[in-house]
């Protein structure tokens, strides 16, 4: 028996403004702006990494933070694209995260020449409400 051939789909790259809190599956190109590394010790004794950045594109910046093999991606000044990020308020401010089913790869043929800093997205406060039917 024959099995179908499955077609994969190109993914579909949105601008940073496009981000919203509490969403997930973003695709979107970055450059990043400012970054601090980390590491944390995990309950069984193994080192985790941690990179809590600063990345945006020509229509707003976000802060983005990364786990795992993912930390090694942010440099400042690179050009990556994140696949299935996903947005999380966190202290009532959103932040775009990768986890392991998200993927950073950098993006040398990507063009972003300048970083709207001036429209922050995790500079927005929200609110979580919990809606009881």
């Amino acid at each position: 028996m024959v099995e179908p051939t499955r077609t994969l789909k190109k993914p579909h790259f949105i601008k940073c403004e496009k981000i919203g809190p509490g969403e997930h599956g973003y695709n979107v190109y970055l450059k990043v702006v400012s970054v601090k590394h980390s590491t944390t010790t995990k309950a069984d004794g193994k080192d985790l990494k941690i990179a809590e950045a600063v990345c945006g594109d020509e229509t707003a910046c976000v802060n983005v933070r990364a786990i795992g093999d993912n930390a090694d991606f942010f440099k400042e000044g690179d050009i990556i694209s994140i696949r299935n990020g996903r947005s999380e308020v966190f202290k009532e401010k959103m932040r775009l995260e990768i986890d392991r089913w998200g993927k950073v790869i950098r993006e040398p043929a990507a063009k972003i020449d300048k970083v709207n800093q001036d429209k922050n997205l995790s500079a927005t406060s929200y609110e979580v409400k919990v809606v009881r039917k």
